[in-house]
């Protein structure tokens, strides 16, 4: 009696379980099935090494959240998300795009007139493989980092494109400030960067950062349960003007 008992409970934590996952990987679906409709609406297209987008389209994201600031697209498209201004009580890292809540959360940034601008995404598990940053994990294999370097940040009038050089794991503390939005000199810049080049796990020694660059730091989970955290590092390497009528 007492061995059926513990058979019938153990079937339904299992039952249990499995109904919980897949609520979640339909929350996820549904989340990501959103996404792509906003992608299709800004009808991203690579032309000639430039990322063009229909710029009405992004004048109506704008109108539906004022907090959205800049769409990034991630070379070979493992990166398509808004990112939005957050003002500092990180309310989008669980509320979606249009202010409802989520587990995916929206990538969002701080600070966006800093050199270093900082952008923070989640890592989702449960098999979702192109939700929100979940790929960017997969960079600190050092073929497909050589690979998907290359990521453009979509704006109202412009585009930007940056190169990442950098990509590390934090684990705890990590001797180096990620968070170091703006250097009061030359030298205390080189000096960060020399401190970068010390941690990374891949550093591209062909791209020379100078202090008058732009960049951009990317943080992001290394996987859904750890506290490790994925840091990567890009440098802006061209800026080129939208047309209104560009579509």
């Amino acid at each position: 009696m007492i061995v059926k008992i513990k058979l019938s409970l153990c079937l339904l934590l299992v039952i249990f379980g499995t109904c919980i996952y897949a609520r979640k990987w339909k929350l996820l679906e549904d989340e990501q099935e959103k996404i792509l409709n906003l992608t299709e609406k800004l009808q991203l297209q690579n032309k000639k090494d430039e990322i063009q987008f229909n710029t009405h389209a992004w004048n109506n994201l704008k109108k539906q959240n004022p907090d959205f600031w800049a769409w990034i697209y991630w070379q070979g498209g493992i990166v398509s998300q808004p990112i939005v201004i957050d003002a500092g009580g990180k309310e989008y890292l669980y509320q979606n795009f249009d202010g409802q809540p989520s587990m995916c959360g929206t990538p969002m940034i701080f600070d966006t007139k800093s050199k270093n601008k900082i952008i923070y995404g989640h890592h989702v598990g449960y098999g979702a493989e192109n939700v929100v940053f979940t790929k960017l994990s997969e960079l600190t294999d050092k073929k497909l980092f050589y690979e998907y370097q290359t990521f453009y940040l979509c704006m109202q009038d412009k585009v930007e494109k940056y190169r990442v050089f950098l990509i590390t794991v934090k684990n705890k503390e990590l001797d180096w400030n990620y968070q170091q939005k703006d250097f009061t000199s030359a030298d205390k810049f080189y000096e960060w960067i020399a401190d970068a080049k010390k941690v990374a796990l891949i550093y591209d020694t062909d791209l020379k950062p100078k202090f008058n660059d732009d960049f951009v730091t990317i943080q992001t989970c290394l996987d859904a349960y750890s506290s490790k955290r994925v840091i990567l590092l890009a440098v802006k390497t061209r800026e080129y003007t939208m047309e209104n009528d560009s579509f």
